[in-house]
């Protein structure tokens, strides 16, 4: 809430999301365990996104429609659950036996999907 309050909700996401990008770079171009702790602690602050994209999004619509905007929130959260554990399996299968980053290719595709959000 201090966050929200000082820099607003739609800074909020947009920080949450550059965390997330930085958080995904850092587990993909690792090359010692303390890099990955970093980028561990770092990935902790993505989780204020899907609540603040939730706050914006009820507070953008009137009361007798919030049943719906909360399930589509829901809905394309689930869908992305879905198809982001695929989507990454597919870019590790293609980019595995390559050099660096090798298997770490894949996070590096998650940052990208975090910046083309």
């Amino acid at each position: 809430k201090p966050l929200n309050d000082f820099i607003g909700e739609k800074h909020v996401v947009v920080t949450a999301f550059i965390f997330g990008a930085l958080h995904n770079c850092l587990y993909g171009l690792a090359t010692t365990k303390s890099i990955i702790y970093i980028g561990v602690a770092i990935g902790a602050l993505t989780g204020m996104s899907f609540p603040t994209i939730s706050a914006i999004k009820s507070n953008n619509v009137a009361e007798h429609e919030q049943g719906r905007i909360q399930g589509a929130l829901y809905s394309l959260s689930s869908l992305a659950s879905a198809l982001g554990p695929a989507s990454l399996r597919f870019v590790y299968h293609l980019t595995k036996d390559n050099d660096y980053p090798g298997p770490g290719t894949m996070f590096l595709f998650a940052a990208l999907l975090y910046l083309s959000a």
